[in-house]
């Protein structure tokens, strides 16, 4: 741990990068992606993914550009949604884990156990040095993730072969994608870890190097790009019961690296105490909550979340002009 966090002191902007587009994958980045592909087709695919590509290289382009905009952002209001969204997202990623990993021969209750587990390790792995280790973390396992989906396409397609995807251009699913390609793009912006990492990169709390954070977000959203790549190409393929456990890993893989950010961010927003109480609780009512319906409510929050996103930026722009207004008078 002591020689990578000495690399990263002195090179901090690739694990950066890593880090964010492991964080952004989330759980549904490879299921929903292969769905998109084999079911509506190439163009909706194409659209979908390039709002997923978007995403953090227009975080990283905005987000220090825009007077006051970090500000908002750290206001206690937004980051108070913010936190809620952490909550949901922490179950998603806990159902992906269990799901993908309770259909091979894990097994039902030993998925389960590990889902606890993890979440429970990176609940007290981050109560010292939650950044580099978030950081760190995410980059270990999105380089696993790198090789481990190659194996899993390259594999799929040699033994089960290569099937063709429609090319048709249906207009109602390519506008509906053209709108979530829109919506996509700004997500970022209510991930507490993203606006952590510039406020960390500023103070240099660990003495890592400062870098130029706008280019790692750009690099953040190409290297996730990258990975969407062999999520096109494996949906040229059927992937077959003998690899049920590597799927199941590879995408447990994605969303751990995401679940973690997210259990990281709790505590970025209410503060290390309270945002260990919060996971803690919301990791004990995951399989109580989510039977419940508690996704509808995520559903919808995440379809309204591009509305509160430009209800920042609106925010933003009230702030400075209201300061330029009170500086001139």
């Amino acid at each position: 741990m002591k020689t990578l966090q000495a690399k990263f002191k002195r090179n901090p902007q690739f694990y950066y990068s890593m880090s964010i587009a492991a964080t952004w994958a989330g759980a549904g980045s490879f299921i929903v992606g292969t769905r998109i592909a084999q079911t509506a087709g190439i163009f909706p695919w194409l659209l979908w993914a390039l709002g997923n590509t978007l995403c953090c290289i227009v975080f990283g382009l905005l987000a220090d550009s825009i007077p006051r905009l970090r500000a908002v952002a750290k206001s206690r209001p937004v980051q108070i949604l913010m936190g809620l969204m952490c909550v949901f997202q922490i179950w998603v990623n806990m159902n992906g884990i269990y799901e993908m990993l309770s259909l091979t021969v894990i097994g039902e209750t030993l998925s389960r156990v590990i889902v606890y587990g993890v979440s429970a390790f990176f609940i007290l792995f981050y109560l010292k040095k939650a950044t580099f280790r978030n950081v760190a973390t995410d980059n270990f396992s999105w380089l696993l993730v790198y090789g481990m989906i190659a194996v899993l396409v390259v594999f799929s397609m040699v033994t089960q072969g290569i099937h063709p995807i429609s090319t048709a251009i249906e207009l109602p699913a390519i506008k509906s994608n053209a709108w979530l390609c829109f919506t996509l793009a700004f997500g970022a912006f209510f991930y507490p870890t993203f606006w952590e990492l510039l406020d960390y990169n500023d103070g240099n709390e660990d003495g890592a190097e400062k870098t130029d954070m706008r280019k790692a977000f750009i690099h953040g959203g190409l290297l996730f790009g990258f990975y969407l790549m062999f999520v096109l190409a494996g949906a040229f393929t059927t992937y077959s019961p003998a690899v049920d456990l590597l799927k199941g890993i590879l995408v447990s893989l994605v969303a751990v690296s995401s679940l973690s950010s997210f259990l990281y961010g709790t505590m970025v927003n209410f503060g290390k105490k309270i945002g260990v109480v919060i996971d803690l609780a919301a990791v004990a009512g995951w399989q109580l909550l989510v039977p419940m319906g508690v996704m509808g409510v995520w559903t919808l929050m995440q379809n309204v979340r591009i509305w509160m996103v430009l209800a920042m930026f609106a925010a933003a722009l009230i702030w400075r002009l209201t300061e330029s207004k009170e500086a001139r008078t």
